[in-house]
């Protein structure tokens, strides 16, 4: 390749590269970070429950002891049922990991993905360093940033036994400390230690996950189970019963209800209040099974009651609607404890709209008024949108009804005003708040999805594509300009740096006789943004552009409000689509063919010459983005192995010419122009340090040198 830098940018990209590496056979003591799938857990085959924890299909930790994960397409959790936050590097490893409190955990990795360094919030500071054979060796632990003590591992094999000795250095002067553990197959089989030699037997099933762990040494040893359940069980016999257990295998407490399941203590299976007197309602998800067990009375039973369960309720459906005498409880894989739900119909529909710690789900039971018969309805999935906008038309009466976070909006203070393509921005106390997308297409009393108001108003040409918030087809005017009656709030919005508000929306920008030209940064009221070059008022050259609603970004040309030229559209998931060239807001050549095909020449994932490809170099730097003649060229992203990137506009010899973001090591982000390959000109600096964000121009180290 001629004159090729790398560049990277973390969210434009879905890698098929596995996240964490980990050998548990080879190298039983490699730390993990945060454990999101079967392998970190050393489970193998199609495992579905082991040890109170659910796995998909795919191997993604779904549920752990009341924890649910959720997940887009690319395996990423995009959160949970408690709120907490993660953070993941363009290579899949989560790096951050924060609950709602403000604790958090943050995690590095080498190039071979495998953990460097961890680090809480409580001043616990792990290093780690490895060998040739990715083992690793050495861990220094610090508390507060000082140093604890310093663990150093070596290893030896005996037949298929892997002997780790650790050697623990205690920084206050405490006697060393030396171990050796023995490992088989990944599981701990003998221990060296002060006290004494300790054997262990561990029986594992067909797929080699532990089901037994036992002291070998003991006449009668206390035997530790994992049941182990898997995708391929679904249609074995299956023996249910419902009875009861004491927490911390005591023999004498207070019992909790339990589910066995062929005589063993199922711990992936749901039990709720039913609808009926003393009802109990048990859910497999494995099969996707609800049943119902009558009558189920604590006080008529003992610790060794098992009562069976044989009455389906429904099969197949993870969702369902349950109605009795004029009740109903709507269960969501088996359970109906969330601390906010509100329900209400729309048309015959019934929307459930559920706030799961903050995690807010709509669901719909279609045709529900016409089903009112039926004891079980099912019950589906609508929308994981936050925002939770749905509405339904009459056709006859030519009428619309709009339902938000499952409450039906005050239709006393909301007005309507059409855009060019028909979709309805209702406006709630006179101020645009959503938009009922592909209104004219809508049938008769079925249900769609709406959007929070983003800006459409201000358009020129609203296209349906763009009401939808889809990025393929985006046409759009001034968000600020002299004509349209801004509010200048800060600087100089004439001749200078300004800052202007407008109703949705927050600019700055360079202005030019009172018209934005240069580089603009744009924040909308529902999260959406845009950052760029305009001229005269109109989006032309380089810019980002993000849809809160749809979490799409499009990176790349505009002209005249519109994309046109080089560019590509980036989905929630990060993945890369709707790659090539634009003309008046429209997707009209698709160059990234190969790259969708994961067509592999060299270091090249897709074209590399005359398209759109990634390339790996030598040194690990990696470009995605377009290529001419073997230059990086028009758009692309760079990723420099130190962790620093750019994305934004190339010439055609490979050079960073035109605007740009550049992210540093620390952190720190400028936005702005760049000249053969340097910082130069207009921009905004944030700096990590100190948190400041400074305007203006900036040379190549960073600085600004002047005012503008």
């Amino acid at each position: 390749m001629k004159n090729q830098i790398s560049l990277f940018f973390l969210v434009l990209i879905t890698l098929s590269i596995s996240a964490q590496d980990f050998d548990f056979v080879n190298a039983p003591v490699n730390p993990i970070g945060f454990k999101q799938n079967k392998e970190h857990y050393k489970l193998k085959g199609d495992i579905y429950a082991s040890e109170g924890k659910i796995f998909d299909r795919k191997g993604n930790l779904v549920y752990n002891f009341g924890t649910r994960y959720y997940y887009d397409n690319s395996g990423r959790i995009t959160g949970n049922n408690y709120n907490d936050e993660f953070e993941y590097d363009y290579k899949g490893n989560i790096i951050r990991f924060k609950y709602p409190s403000g604790s958090e955990y943050n995690y590095q990795f080498n190039s071979k993905n495998l953990l460097t360094y961890e680090k809480n919030t409580y001043g616990d500071e792990k290093t780690y360093k490895y060998d040739s054979q990715n083992r690793v060796t050495e861990m220094v632990h610090k508390k507060k940033g000082v140093l604890n003590l310093t663990k150093y591992y070596s290893y030896e094999k005996a037949g298929n036994i892997i002997i780790v000795t650790t050697r623990t250095v205690y920084a206050d002067g405490r006697p060393n400390y030396t171990s050796k553990v023995h490992y088989r197959n990944g599981y701990l089989v003998k221990e060296e230690v002060t006290s004494g030699i300790y054997e262990y037997v561990v029986e594992t099933d067909s797929n080699g996950n532990k089901i037994k762990f036992y002291d070998a040494n003991k006449e009668d040893p206390k035997i530790f189970e994992t049941p182990n359940r898997y995708y391929s069980d679904a249609n074995k016999p299956l023996k249910i019963e419902l009875g009861y257990y004491i927490p911390g295998g005591l023999k004498t407490g207070n019992k909790k209800e339990a589910v066995y399941i062929n005589g063993n203590h199922a711990l992936d299976i749901a039990i709720s209040k039913g609808i009926k007197p003393d009802e109990k309602v048990i859910y497999d998800g494995l099969t996707e099974t609800y049943y119902s067990v009558p009558n189920f009375v604590e006080a008529n039973h003992t610790i060794d009651t098992r009562v069976p369960v044989t009455t389906v309720l429904s099969k197949n459906l993870p969702y369902i609607n349950y109605a009795y005498d004029g009740s109903f409880i709507n269960y969501v894989h088996g359970y109906n404890r969330v601390k906010s739900r509100k329900f209400c119909y729309i048309g015959p529909h019934m929307i459930d709209y559920r706030e799961d710690k903050n995690n807010g789900i709509t669901y719909i039971i279609d045709d529900y008024k016409n089903l009112q018969h039926k004891e079980i309805k099912p019950m589906r999935v609508f929308t994981t949108d936050t925002s939770s906008i749905v509405y339904n038309r009459n056709l006859e009466t030519d009428n619309f009804f709009i339902v938000v976070k499952g409450e039906h909006i005050d239709y006393e203070k909301a007005t309507f005003e059409y855009l060019d393509n028909g979709d309805p921005v209702i406006y709630i106390d006179k101020i645009p708040t959503y938009v009922l997308n592909g209104f004219p297409a809508a049938r008769e009393n079925k249900v769609y999805k709406g959007s929070l108001y983003n800006n459409e108003l201000n358009t020129k040409s609203n296209s349906s594509t763009q009401a939808t918030n889809t990025s393929t087809t985006t046409s759009t005017s001034s968000s600020s300009s002299s004509s349209s009656g801004y509010q200048c709030v800060e600087g100089d919005c004439t001749n200078g740096w300004g800052k202007v508000k407008l109703p949705g929306s927050e600019t700055e920008s360079t202005f030019s006789n009172g018209a934005l030209n240069g580089v603009t940064y744009i924040s909308y009221s529902n999260g959406g943004s845009y950052h760029g070059e305009y001229k005269d008022n109109r989006r032309e050259g380089t810019g980002f552009y993000y849809w809160a609603s749809s979490g799409n970004t499009y990176v790349g040309q505009w002209k005249d409000g519109k994309q046109e030229g080089y560019g590509y559209t980036i989905d929630r998931s990060g993945t890369i689509k709707s790659i090539g060239k634009y003309e008046n807001g429209k997707f009209v050549t698709n160059l990234g063919t190969d790259y969708e095909a994961n067509k592999v020449s060299g270091n090249c994932i897709g074209d590399c010459s005359n398209g759109f490809g990634k390339y790996t170099y030598s040194n690990g730097d990696i470009y995605i983005g377009f290529f001419s003649n073997s230059y990086r060229a028009h758009i692309g992203t760079y990723y420099w192995i130190n962790n620093s990137t750019y994305t934004g506009a190339y010439s055609t010899n490979g050079k960073r010419n035109g605007y740009g973001k550049y992210t540093y090591v620390d952190t720190s982000v400028f936005k702005g122009y760049f000249i053969d390959d340097k910082i130069d000109g207009l921009g905004k600096m944030k700096y990590a340090k100190s948190g400041n964000v400074v305007n203006g121009v900036f040379n190549n180290n960073g600085a600004k040198v002047k005012d503008y």
